[in-house]
């Protein structure tokens, strides 16, 4: 397989870490912004009077400029009859999972000598003190991916009890295991039947003890298939991925003899598309998110509307819907009922922002 390098724009997005999202200029590294500490860059004067480009309007193929917008403008109001409605029409798929990692380049190494992940971008931003990888199975604009992001002098993240691992689908685990051995990597379960099915899966460890489960499977269009977190109501969690993000419920299964429940959440079949892994062990009502895992950003065509379905949802918005000053990509902050991040990224600017 070809790596695949898109072309960055002078102006991009990165969904870091460290200070939430941050635009970085090709050519003005002044212009790099942290999202979720923008009033710390700008004066809020400033940011209230932010002039957007021109919506626009796609007609088929062709994407054109209304002539009627010189701003961007919050969606009309959503009724609670037909804000689930909308969320399930809505064009939503997972992006990308940002967590922070010690060592940039050794992480890079494993993902793609163990894994077979392709190194899809990687920039270093200096005068910010962090850097960030972009890797998948394919090309972002069809792939979910990982942005793995490190701050400089920073070798060690606590990544807690909440977040439970990474999934990616292989066509043999034991050939996988092999070579992570070889390679001197940490295998914490050697392949087997899961307990209690037939599927063949291990687990083992990247370099700063993020956890990924294999599972043996026939080949798939989206390798890169699970993130796993863990919630202390899954009835809760489930009602609110449903109707917040527009997500169906693919798959629920009870293990009473090891005391816990897992349901599959996503916008398509497992075996096609990444999903969210909720586990919920008995009796356990609050974790310990560390430092380490950050958020998974979602594509919508609506973050206006995305962000006032989270609202009426439970959700907490920790960003108001908007554009970003300079590139005008828009997008939305928000955490579930357990503290766990997500960001809305509008789609049509995340594609330009890939161009």
């Amino acid at each position: 397989m070809i790596s695949v390098r898109p072309t960055l724009s002078p102006a991009k997005l990165s969904f870091s870490s460290r200070r939430g999202f941050c635009i970085s200029s090709a050519y003005n590294p002044s212009r790099r912004l942290a999202l979720f500490h923008l009033s710390s860059v700008i004066p809020q004067s400033q940011l209230l009077d932010v002039k957007a480009s021109p919506w626009l309007r796609v007609d088929g193929n062709k994407i054109e400029t209304s002539p009627t917008a010189n701003k961007t403008q919050p969606s009309p109001a959503v009724t609670e009859e037909n804000m689930l409605e909308w969320a399930n029409k809505d064009n939503r798929r997972l992006l990308h999972v940002v967590y922070r990692v010690g060592d940039l380049e050794k992480t890079i190494k494993f993902y793609t000598g163990c894994l077979g992940m392709k190194l899809l971008r990687k920039r270093d931003i200096p005068e910010e003190q962090y850097a960030n990888a972009f890797l998948a199975y394919g090309p972002e604009d069809s792939h979910f991916a990982v942005e793995l992001t490190y701050n400089y002098g920073v070798d060690k993240f606590d990544i807690g009890t909440g977040f439970g691992h990474f999934g990616v689908a292989v066509e043999d685990a034991a050939k996988t295991v092999d070579l992570v051995k070889a390679k001197g990597g940490k295998v914490t379960r050697d392949p087997g039947p899961v307990k209690g099915g037939s599927t063949v899966i291990a687990f083992i460890e990247d370099p700063d003890g993020y956890k990924f489960e294999l599972l043996e499977r026939e080949p798939t269009p989206e390798p890169l298939c699970q993130v796993m977190l863990r919630v202390g109501d899954l009835d809760r969690s489930i009602n609110f991925y449903k109707k917040a993000f527009g997500m169906e419920l693919l798959r629920k299964r009870d293990n009473p003899e090891y005391k816990y429940t897992i349901a599959m959440m996503g916008y398509g079949p497992e075996d096609k598309n990444a999903v969210l892994e909720l586990t919920y062990n008995y009796g356990v009502k609050e974790y310990d998110k560390g430092n380490g895992y950050a958020q998974i950003a979602i594509g919508t065509d609506d973050v206006y509307k995305a962000a006032e379905i989270v609202k009426r949802s439970g959700g907490t918005i920790t960003r108001e819907p908007g554009p970003l000053p300079v590139i005008n990509t828009k997008i939305t902050a928000c955490l579930d009922p357990d503290g766990w991040k997500s960001v809305f990224v509008d789609n049509i600017d995340f594609q330009k922002e890939l161009e």
